[in-house]
């Protein structure tokens, strides 16, 4: 008799539908996880350009990136050896030469690479062949040297070791308080000392933590106004015991961060009787997201490295949003910020003079960049802050009379 034909189906061969499935499967899979490492990899990457560029300290002089190619007859022409400095760049600018400090002017001629523009010499030489950078302090030096103004080297006394300062004298009991930027020196302010001394204002220009000339921060980082605040708050207790009963406050760019904090934590800010903020970091947060359109990239890679970033740096982003508690100013403020500024957004000082127009005065100076509506518009600015300090000296003498 035949034998009976199983009924059972033969099994799927490994190299069937099934197989191919779970092999696209491990792939996608795979493909996956290459993708997430790819974009965590990113992500710390761009954590470590954000200590490298904003928080580690930097004592570094810029490089000279342009060569004179002839100088005379009140123009000088430039040509770019390296890097990508704008040889454009509105307004009139200082010109730092290995033996010479210039000035230089409008531009006459103008190429990718080369460019010719007014030129006056201030000090020392600058000749043809030499490597010079451009520099917006345009007041090289102390206030001797760039404007022959008198001043005397002071000790402020903080929590952190001794403050150089240089101290200007003047008349009346309102004082001055100048709190340069990240990176920069006290030459950085003497654009405003200069309108100061002129209203004959007692004047304190002051270092901080992190200088050259001053003991570090223990985290080693510029801290944007989280710990910087307490060296400005030395400062004005100096001006206090030296004759001062208000003060008033001028920060650039981080130094308009250490400003604004320092309204909000010290128990001496009603001493303020006013604050001039120059392209003032408002929220260290905003000013990295800048940084990283400028670099095209995604908002999801920037938020993830700044994620990281707080837990390998311990950056505290909300403690740098100064923005969040801009309800809790009481003094008047004269806001300066140019609308080309690619460091710190324009958009932060806007927000600040949109919601505080019962106390914000604004200027914001089409074309300038970053710490540069001088430059773009000296005569602009200088006006602003005379009227500002001539309205907040005349109201601080109203109030002291009416107390009396």
């Amino acid at each position: 008799m035949p034998a009976k034909k199983s009924s059972s189906k033969p099994a799927a061969s490994p190299s069937g539908g099934g197989g191919r499935v779970q092999r696209v499967l491990l792939a996608l899979a795979t493909l996956l996880v290459l993708a997430v490492g790819a974009f965590v990899g990113l992500a710390w990457y761009y954590a470590g350009q954000i200590e490298a560029g904003a928080l580690r300290l930097d004592h570094e002089q810029d490089p000279f990136e342009l060569r004179v190619a002839a100088v005379g007859d009140g123009e000088i022409t430039l040509v770019r050896e390296a890097g990508d400095t704008r040889l454009d760049e509105p307004g009139i600018l200082g010109l730092v030469g290995p033996k010479g400090y210039g000035r230089i002017r409008d531009v006459r001629e103008f190429d990718r690479d080369r460019v010719v523009r007014g030129y006056v010499p201030f000090d020392g030489e600058i000749a043809t062949g030499d490597l010079v950078r451009f520099d917006k302090a345009w007041f090289p030096g102390d206030p001797a040297r760039s404007m022959k103004i008198r001043f005397e080297d002071v000790q402020v006394r903080a929590k952190i070791g001794d403050l150089p300062a240089w101290y200007v004298p003047g008349t009346g009991d309102t004082w001055a308080i100048l709190v340069h930027g990240r990176t920069a020196s006290r030459a950085e302010t003497l654009r405003a000392l200069k309108t100061v001394t002129e209203l004959k204002l007692p004047a304190l220009v002051i270092t901080y933590r992190n200088d050259p000339e001053v003991p570090a921060d223990p985290s080693g980082y510029y801290q944007f106004g989280v710990t910087e605040w307490q060296d400005l708050e030395a400062a004005v207790k100096y001006a206090l015991n030296n004759g001062a009963d208000h003060v008033v406050l001028f920060g650039f760019s981080m130094g308009g961060a250490i400003v604004t904090n320092f309204l909000y934590q010290s128990k001496i800010s009603d001493e303020v009787a006013g604050v001039v903020l120059d392209s003032p970091v408002l929220d260290f947060s905003r000013t990295v997201d800048l940084a990283a359109e400028e670099r095209r990239l995604p908002q999801a890679l920037t938020d993830a490295a700044k994620l990281i970033a707080s837990l390998r740096f311990g950056i505290d982003w909300k403690a740098t949003n100064y923005l969040s508690r801009i309800e809790e100013i009481e003094a008047p403020v004269l806001l300066i910020h140019g609308d080309a500024d690619k460091s710190v957004p324009v958009s932060t000082s806007d927000q600040l003079a949109r919601e505080r127009r019962d106390l914000v005065t604004y200027l914001r100076v089409p074309a300038a960049g970053h710490v540069a509506s001088w430059n773009v518009n000296p005569d602009k600015y200088d006006a602003s802050v005379r009227d500002f300090l001539s309205k907040v000296a005349v109201k601080t003498a109203y109030t002291l009379m009416s107390a009396r």
